[in-house]
């Protein structure tokens, strides 16, 4: 068993749940290489924790997975929602408008009482034959009520069969509904982007892990030989203290990399979007992702082509095109046809008595009255609308321009992904002659340090370029998958079958 299994399966120490460690019992102190250890174990503890509570995933379920719970996608597409019923509201305008209104009340009780006094009724007698006799005798009151049932209704309805601005309005409707859709597939494409990296990064620190775990297990038996060596003086007190360092920078180094993989494993899990309690990790070990098929031009051809964030900038530029063409048009007049029908009805005492029998003022009103005919508007609002449609054109040539930007970013996108692609692949052949010449010249160098022939700087400097093999040749072969996720994202090509999970989550949503 080595000394980083010893360690991880804590043999000289006792690790709590949460990783603490604490001195066995009836051991006053500790060595050097025992702290070393206690810490290691603290770290092995840390990160068995998150490999027991973790998921393990292949990077096409991590894709599949993150399509369907990431809520930025989600987001993006009720943008796409919002923007579809925006369509049908501009193309709802062919419809005729339809409108139910009358008097107070449509439907009710209607009651009025009304007195008339007439002061110089001449079907009256004079009872005096002064002058003032009319002006000063009493004016005569009668008394009416009205008390009727009351339904009124009235419609009218129009339609605009000629309204210049409607057409341009659902243009414009269309293509900013297209610019979301187009933005929708930019956000997908970014996802699966940023899961690949996550993914990669997490593969890549873990095989780094592993690597040093190794390493400071060669460090560790080194240590053990020289402190043997000494006690009976055949090396240096500088020798010793050497080993010691070399063994506590391997330990450090592991403490980055164990740090990066807990700060990885969580982007990964925010970008799957897992509940809090749960983790995703690989269950892969690093290695070249895959080939890319397409040459430099036809990758740079079909970015041009394809690239959702070039076309969402020029159906952009569309809409604001159809937008100063509604503006314009609303100088014109709008002709259309309008009807109008109202139905009055009243029935009940009309000109009663109070007091008296009104059997016979009861009556029954019934009136009818309609119109329908061609008509036309036209306003003229002193050039707001002519303004505003000049603000529209320099939207338009302003979203044209973008979209050129859009088109050179995506160039220059492509060229370096595939360069770090052409590259990193050489990287990657010559990462892993580093790494096998650093092993065999660790281990070269041990065997002459054990029968005498070595030094003990040469035996740390093998190792720390056997380190340096080893984070080299991981980096190189991150290099190498994260340029291919690159040119996937940048050439708008869908990786294996992420095309249709999206399609599908696009279907669930709704």
């Amino acid at each position: 068993m080595t000394y980083a299994q010893v360690a991880e399966s804590g043999s000289n120490v006792q690790v709590n749940a949460v990783g603490a460690v604490s001195q066995v019992s009836g051991q006053e102190t500790l060595s050097t290489e025992q702290q070393a250890d206690q810490l290691l174990a603290r770290l092995s503890a840390l990160r068995e924790r998150i490999d027991q509570s973790a998921r393990k995933i292949s990077l096409d379920e991590a894709i599949a997975l993150g399509i369907r719970n990431n809520p930025e996608l989600v987001s993006a597409f009720r943008s796409i929602q919002e923007y579809e019923w925006q369509l049908i509201a501009a193309q709802r305008q062919w419809y005729p408008t339809f409108q139910i209104s009358n008097g107070a009340p449509t439907l009710g009780l209607d009651v009025v009482t009304y007195t008339t006094k007439y002061y110089n009724d001449p079907n009256r007698e004079s009872t005096s034959t002064s002058p003032n006799s009319a002006i000063n005798s009493e004016p005569l009151s009668i008394s009416q009520y009205n008390n009727t049932l009351n339904f009124q209704p009235n419609a009218s309805i129009s339609w605009n069969f000629i309204d210049p601005t409607r057409q341009p309005d659902i243009n414009a409707a269309s293509e900013a509904l297209r610019q979301q859709k187009l933005l929708f597939e930019v956000s997908a494409r970014d996802l699966i982007l940023n899961i690949q990296t996550s993914y990669f990064a997490l593969q890549s620190t873990r095989q780094l892990i592993g690597e040093f775990y190794q390493i400071y297990d060669i460090n560790r038996q080194l240590l053990e030989v020289n402190k043997a060596r000494y006690e009976i003086r055949l090396v240096s007190m500088l020798a010793l203290a050497q080993t010691q360092t070399q063994l506590y920078n391997q330990l450090s180094q592991l403490l980055g990399y164990t740090n990066r993989f807990i700060e990885e494993s969580a982007t990964l899990a925010m970008r799957l979007g897992l509940p809090s309690d749960v983790l995703a990790l690989p269950d892969e070990k690093a290695n070249l992702y895959r080939d890319w098929s397409m040459t430099l031009s036809e990758t740079i051809d079909r970015a041009v082509e394809s690239r959702e964030e070039i076309l969402a900038s020029l159906a952009a530029a569309e809409e604001a095109r159809w937008e100063g063409i509604s503006k314009m048009n609303s100088y014109l007049p709008i002709i259309l046809l309008y009807g109008q029908g109202s139905l009055s009805m009243e029935s009940g005492v009309i000109n009663g008595l109070p007091g008296r029998d009104n059997t016979f003022s009861e009556q029954l009103f019934t009136t009818w009255n309609g119109a329908v005919g061609l008509g036309f508007e036209w306003t003229w609002d002193g050039g707001v609308d002519a303004a505003i449609a000049r603000s529209d054109d320099a939207q338009e040539e302003m979203e044209r321009s973008r979209a050129e930007t859009n088109r050179l970013k995506a160039v220059q996108q492509v060229r370096s992904s595939f360069g770090q692609y052409e590259t990193s692949r050489v990287a990657v052949d010559s990462a892993r002659l580093a790494y096998k010449s650093a092993q065999v010249a660790q281990e070269a160098a041990r065997a002459r340090y054990e029968i005498g022939l070595g030094d003990i700087t040469s035996i740390v400097q093998t190792i720390e370029q056997l380190g340096t093999a080893s984070v080299t040749l991981s980096e190189s072969i991150l290099n190498y998958n994260k340029s291919v996720a690159q040119l996937y994202r940048y050439s708008a090509t869908w990786p294996s079958d992420s095309d249709q999970l999206v399609r599908q989550q696009e279907k669930s949503l709704r």
